[in-house]
């Protein structure tokens, strides 16, 4: 029933796709509707296509501009037999053989009731030809129950099996089809006058900035001059640009180390896992957050984070509205970026000269690509030898002060510490989406070379603040080039900044800015990046202390922040557990 159900549900949302997506596209580029595409593909291919088969059709998701993949995954979904279906039409036969034996007992019943098969269990599922759902006779229950309960666990475990298998090429065909259609909308140009006219006077208000709580307390910010490589972000809408966010609440620190999120949509529990662990190890640096716009926010988010500045101790909030005006794939205005998935525009962030509001100068992208705008803005707030950690906001949880091994130092400035995913597990070119991200921005000739590299994981990077305003303005440039859309595009950028050696110049030396990169390996270094060891838990592999509920780097010490801890499941019980106590402890304090 459970596989049937979702096998309707499957059906569902690519006939929704099909009838309010695909056809809102005009041009050479408009895509063939899925499910046409699907039944094309199994017309032409038909029956299952082999692992062997899918790898060597790769390439004709880059050529023609139609994911094979999401074929391949579809197909082998489709061709699932169901087990469930076939077992409930035997059953039906061996109990409609019951019923005849029943009925003959009335005519001839035997003497012993014992031999009796008249009122007998009966199991509701089918347990196989070798077992009938039902005893031969009523003394023989006894064994028979034994018999079915033993082999009912047997088929329990079979039945999450094909059930897992089942979701994850469900899972399979819903990320190739949001690819195929990320790639679709590269080619795609977005007619945003309309929406930005309609918003025109939300984002203008008699010439300046409605900017939040901070709104005329400050003036626009002369935008400072990039290199002819890596020009400013701001550059793209003229020389003379200036900068107009200014933070909702909060003030920033500049001779303060600080930790730059983009952390819009989430509930107050993600919110108090990030914070309240950051506090437990210590940190009283700044902590920069970009939330949602106020009458967006969720409920008491405002509140907590306004309970943590610089007067009450621990870190400091400093938080910025972004208003967004965002589309859906078919050009259509949105509400929101619906997760990264649809394409937005920021507003109010950059100015003309004499500060009044012009429209982003970019293209509409996905907010995980446009946050590496606000964090370079952020970044100039601070001195250069300050240290700035670029982080994802809703699977961290930190265990040591993030910055405590580089302090311990002494002043530094230039470095750029870039953290590694596990290599034995994934590298460039075995990992579908590392590969297609680079593939779709750079082509494969240029990147086939670095198929062998290991991954490094774009939402965790440390640095000193002229190192980090160089990588930030190195990046946007990476988008301005490329002009790559897909959602996750910005890890390609920054694994191509690394492999190609665009960090360093070209006789080896450091680039203007950045004196040292550091790539860690997984479990090496601050933050550990554990998404790709999913498949085994984290205490099997010596990476988990149950007993101090703590994530582990592989020398057995503690992990200073644990990135992708959700991965693991007896990590992620530990963390809601420890969510759950937070909430009620501020709660608590409010009272």
């Amino acid at each position: 029933i459970l596989l049937s159900f979702v096998g309707f549900a499957v059906l569902v949302v690519f006939t929704a796709k099909g009838r309010h997506a695909h056809w809102h596209y005009v041009g050479p580029h408009m895509p063939e509707p899925l499910l046409d595409k699907l039944k094309r593909g199994m017309d032409n291919k038909g029956g299952a296509i082999s692992r062997e088969q899918k790898n060597n059709n790769v390439q004709n998701f880059y050529d023609d501009g139609v994911s094979s993949s999401s074929l391949d995954a579809t197909q082998r979904m489709l061709a699932q037999p169901s087990r469930f279906v076939e077992s409930e039409k035997k059953l039906k036969r061996q109990l409609l053989k019951l019923l005849e034996k029943q009925n003959a007992e009335h005519v001839h019943k035997p003497k012993d009731p014992n031999d009796s098969i008249l009122g007998v269990k009966i199991s509701n599922r089918y347990l196989g030809e070798d077992l009938l759902p039902y005893p031969e006779s009523k003394g023989e229950e006894k064994e028979w129950e034994k018999k079915m309960d033993q082999r009912k666990a047997e088929l329990t475990k079979i039945d999450e099996k094909e059930w897992n298998e089942l979701i994850h090429h469900y899972n399979e065909v819903m990320e190739d089809h949001i690819e195929e259609n990320e790639r679709v909308n590269h080619a795609l140009s977005f007619s945003v006058e309309r929406s930005e006219q309609n918003n025109a006077q939300q984002r203008i208000d008699g010439g300046n900035v409605r900017g939040g709580e901070n709104s005329g307390k400050n003036k626009a910010i002369q935008s400072p001059k990039g290199t002819k490589q890596w020009p400013s972000p701001s550059e793209k809408a003229g020389s003379d640009t200036t900068i107009l966010l200014k933070p909702a609440f909060g003030s920033h620190r500049p001779s303060d180390d600080a930790i730059l999120v983009f952390a819009e949509g989430y509930d107050l529990s993600i919110y108090l896992a990030f914070i309240e662990s950051l506090i437990s190890t210590g940190y009283s640096g700044d902590v920069v957050l970009s939330i949602s716009s106020e009458e967006k926010l969720k409920p008491d988010v405002k509140e907590y984070l306004q309970s943590k500045n610089s007067e009450t101790g621990g870190v400091n909030i400093v938080a910025y509205e972004v208003n967004w005006t965002c589309f859906k794939r078919s050009g259509e205005a949105a509400s929101g970026s619906n997760e990264g998935i649809n394409h937005c525009k920021m507003n109010n962030a950059f100015g003309d000269a004499d500060g009044s509001p012009i429209s982003d100068p970019r293209e509409p992208r996905p907010v995980a690509t446009a946050r590496y705008e606000l964090y370079w803005m952020w970044s100039l707030q601070y001195d250069k030898e300050s240290w700035l950690m670029l982080i994802d906001a809703r699977d961290v949880w930190f265990q040591l002060h993030p910055f405590q091994e580089l302090t311990a130092r002494g002043k530094v400035s230039g470095e750029l510490h870039l953290f590694g995913e596990n290599a034995d597990v994934v590298r460039i070119g075995t990992s579908r989406f590392n590969r297609s991200w680079l593939v779709t921005a750079y082509g494969e000739k240029n990147v086939s070379p670095y198929f062998e590299k290991p991954v490094i994981c774009s939402g965790s990077t440390i640095g000193n603040q002229d190192a980090i305003e160089t990588y930030l303005r190195a990046m946007v440039a990476e988008y301005d080039t490329t002009l790559c859309k897909s959602k996750g595009c910005d890890q390609g950028f920054h694994n191509y900044l690394y492999y190609s050696g665009k960090l360093e110049a070209s006789d080896g030396s450091s680039v203007e800015g950045i004196s040292k990169v550091v790539v860690h390996d997984q479990g090496k270094g601050i933050i550990n990046n554990v998404a790709a060891l999913r498949d085994n838990p984290l205490k099997e592999l010596g990476l988990y202390n149950a007993e101090k509920q703590l994530v582990l780097n592989w020398d057995g010490t503690t992990s200073a922040v644990a990135h992708q801890y959700d991965r693991d499941k007896e990590a992620n019980i530990m963390v809601k557990g420890k969510k759950r106590q937070f909430e009620q402890k501020w709660r608590a304090s409010k009272t």
